[in-house]
């Protein structure tokens, strides 16, 4: 006789376990390709419109003449763009580069929506959908597009290091040296990047012991550190100096006196002051997000941790205006949009729930969330083709005016453009802008060299003729010299957003 083998049958009360996660394969691909076309972001990657500053980064060395500025003699600190310029930037155009930086931030937001699925955060499929296009319509990055000579290679060290976090994850020691290396690029980069990918470590790390957690924001620290020595052996043996060269646009007021720490103090609140009063709906986002998430206790302690990273960077901040005065714009305050997105993307990590029912009081923060996530896309999303659209209009109006200017019979020899602007305008910062933006349209439309401005005879002629011709005029012939016509080309009036 055999003794019956019993099965051991689960109680009707115990806890049931998560169910399989959904595979969405085509998800991811499928919603950021339609957000890429929706926020004019294939647009602004065909036909760029590219800032006066970044024009030196796409050019090689004898046509850097929009301004005087170069890898080599900026001396900030960004030795990986300098890299990047060497190998690939001078050899491309604003289109390749353009294209380069949309893929890019394609698969970073890819790898920011991979690492919240892989923390845990698999809302429906609605939601999600409304998650991801609130990752990718950043009300704030859409501000850097048109800088993708420079940018580019921050956003590919981004998008690397998010890809790796949740390989990386599975071991201590890769983890803390991934996070090493990426600030360390960042700072090389663009260093605002670095707190994003520190952001979603962080969420990726759940409920991690506080001893992980500030391990890892140590390190991070540790390679801002490491950077900045890098930056300044680099300058020390290539340019002759310890320590980074900061442009004078940047107003930099190094902390030598009391006087100097009250004037960097007084920058900063201003600075956060202006910031915060733009993005006001975001920080009430954030505030509902955190508020409710504290009252939850599956949500607590994640977002316990994920604040600690917030104050991380809003310290940072802080102390680098303290010691050298200059500020960091709003578009280079990458970590505002995720200090809204993440506190409501934990409100929809997936709970167990026990077979008596669902848990009852999860379903209104969860509600909320999608809410607040859904506030985030369609905000985003406006943003993004408000911001898209402004720039391909002055775009579309300088490719205009340099078309005419440039335009000849076949086999004549094109002209030569000259830039004239209101002299009141010239001086300014807004007018040197826009004055650039001119000579490279100029430069694009016939692939020749860069205009130079007027001479003082030539500015009196083009601004005669201007006096006494009807209505507004963008190009005036001002007759033939050495065989080749002559034209002047009108700077407009800048636009307001500049």
């Amino acid at each position: 006789m055999t003794t019956p083998t019993l099965t051991a049958v689960p109680s009707a009360r115990r806890t049931r376990l998560l169910a399989p996660r959904p595979r969405r394969r085509y998800l991811v691909p499928a919603v950021l390709g339609v957000v890429f076309v929706v926020t004019e972001g294939l647009a602004q990657a065909v036909t760029p419109f590219i800032r006066n500053d970044d024009w030196p980064f796409l050019l090689p060395p004898h046509l850097k003449g929009v301004l005087p500025i170069s890898y080599w003699d900026k001396s900030e600190g960004r030795w990986l763009n300098t890299l990047w310029w060497t190998l690939i930037g001078q050899h491309g155009s604003a289109t390749s580069a353009a294209l380069t930086y949309a893929v890019a931030y394609v698969l970073l937001v890819a790898g920011m929506w991979r690492v919240l699925h892989h923390a845990g955060i698999r809302p429906g499929l609605v939601t999600d959908v409304l998650l991801g296009v609130a990752l990718y319509a950043s009300a704030v990055w859409v501000q850097l597009l048109y800088w993708p000579g420079t940018l580019t290679p921050s956003v590919v060290v981004g998008a690397v290091a998010l890809w790796l976090l949740p390989w990386a994850a599975r071991s201590r020691r890769r983890l803390l040296l991934l996070l090493l290396l990426t600030e360390v690029a960042a700072v090389l980069t663009y260093p605002p990047v670095g707190v994003v990918v520190l952001a979603f470590a962080v969420v990726l790390l759940r409920t991690a012991p506080w001893r992980r957690v500030l391990a890892v924001v140590a390190t991070w620290l540790g390679g801002f550190a490491l950077a900045v020595l890098v930056a300044y052996t680099l300058n020390w043996l290539l340019n002759g100096h310890f320590r980074l060269q900061l442009a004078s646009w940047r107003h930099p007021n190094p902390l030598t006196s009391f006087q100097a720490l009250l004037v960097n103090a007084g920058r900063w609140f201003a600075t956060v002051g202006e910031l915060w009063a733009a993005l006001w709906w975001l920080g009430l986002i954030a505030l509902v997000g955190i508020v409710l998430g504290w009252r939850e206790a599956a949500v607590r302690p994640r977002l316990q941790r994920l604040l600690v990273v917030f104050a991380v960077a809003t310290g940072m901040d802080a102390f680098q205006t303290l010691v050298t005065g200059v500020v960091t714009e709003a578009r280079g305050q990458l970590w505002t949009w995720p200090f809204a997105v993440l506190p409501a993307a934990l409100l929809l990590v997936r709970r167990p729930e026990r077979e008596d029912g669902p848990a009852a009081r999860t379903v209104t923060p969860t509600r909320v969330a999608t809410a607040l996530v859904a506030i985030l896309a369609v905000g985003g999303v406006l943003a993004w083709r408000a911001d898209i659209a402004m720039h391909q209009a002055v775009r579309q109006q300088y490719a205009a005016i340099a078309a005419e200017a440039t335009a000849h019979e076949p086999g004549t020899p094109s002209p030569t453009v000259i830039v004239y602007q209101d002299p009141n305008l010239a001086a300014t910062r807004s007018g040197q802008i826009m004055a650039s933006t001119l000579m490279m349209a100029v430069h694009e439309e016939q692939g020749g060299a860069i205009p130079v401005r007027c001479s003082p005879t030539d500015c009196f002629d083009v601004a005669t003729r201007l006096a006494f011709s009807p209505g507004g005029r963008t190009v005036v012939p001002l007759g033939t010299v050495d065989g080749r016509d002559l034209v002047a080309v009108v700077v407009p009036t800048p636009p307001s957003w500049i």
